[in-house]
């Protein structure tokens, strides 16, 4: 994998960005949650409670509802990621992040993800305080399944044999 880095003096207009390439071709992703969405792990410390991964959406894609419990960094490195919110009038786009951004997400935020007309491959970043790293949630925001940093580091076991 390649990346492209910018100078520190970029805005935050995203000034630049449209020149940053991130080569994840030979990535070997893995099925994740949804049609259309795919991971790869990076790393998985169950003692640090962090682990790091790279997401992939296809066009259009999006992930489930889900609420971070710990909070994830982001950096997109290919396409536009799109942050949805549920509103009493339904879905509403939140923010499109084109390659190169880097966030810093904060504990509770609930919304879905997904890939712009490109797609999109993200890394995230997860630093817990506790075991408990986010919860997939259904149409209704109601909880459908607690993901804990063992889940993560079971999928990085049996990638591994």
């Amino acid at each position: 994998m390649t990346a492209t880095a910018h100078d520190a003096n970029d805005t935050h207009e995203q000034s630049g960005l449209e020149k940053f390439h991130f080569d994840t071709s030979h990535v070997d992703w893995k099925d994740f949650i949804t049609t259309g969405c795919y991971y790869k792990l990076l790393d998985v410390n169950v003692a640090a409670r962090t682990a790091d991964m790279l997401v992939k959406f296809e066009p259009g894609a999006r992930c489930l509802y889900h609420r971070h419990v710990a909070p994830a960094t982001s950096l997109v490195l290919e396409g536009e990621l799109h942050i949805f919110d549920q509103t009493s009038s339904g879905e509403t786009l939140r923010t499109v992040k084109p390659a190169g951004t880097y966030t810093v997400g904060v504990e509770n935020d609930v919304h879905v993800e997904g890939g712009g007309e490109q797609g999109v491959v993200v890394y995230f970043s997860m630093r817990g305080t506790s075991d408990h790293i986010y919860d997939l949630l259904d149409s209704e925001l109601n909880l459908k399944r607690r993901i804990s940093i063992h889940d993560f580091a079971k999928d990085l076991q049996h990638w591994a044999s």
